[in-house]
């Protein structure tokens, strides 16, 4: 029986096996750019920095304030921006 090489009778095969590796590390390169950008992986959970409004109303969720210190504190905020 004679030996035939394979690639006498699949010239490209070598192409195209390179060809779909290089597909799928460009596609894979992809999605994560994609969430890195989207910044799914990069954000925490929380905001780092917060607002005066937002520290106010957690005072008042607390019970550190009263209402009418609440609002008082809500109208001051308001005047100084």
């Amino acid at each position: 029986m004679p030996y035939y090489h394979m690639m006498d009778y699949y010239p490209f095969m070598g192409f195209w096996s390179s060809l779909i590796w290089v597909i799928v590390v460009i596609v894979v390169a992809y999605l994560i750019y994609k969430l890195i950008k989207t910044e799914k992986i990069l954000t925490p959970s929380k905001p780092l920095i917060k607002n005066a409004d937002d520290i106010l109303a957690e005072r008042y969720a607390k019970g550190e304030l009263t209402r009418e210190q609440f609002l008082q504190m809500k109208e001051d905020l308001k005047k100084s921006t």
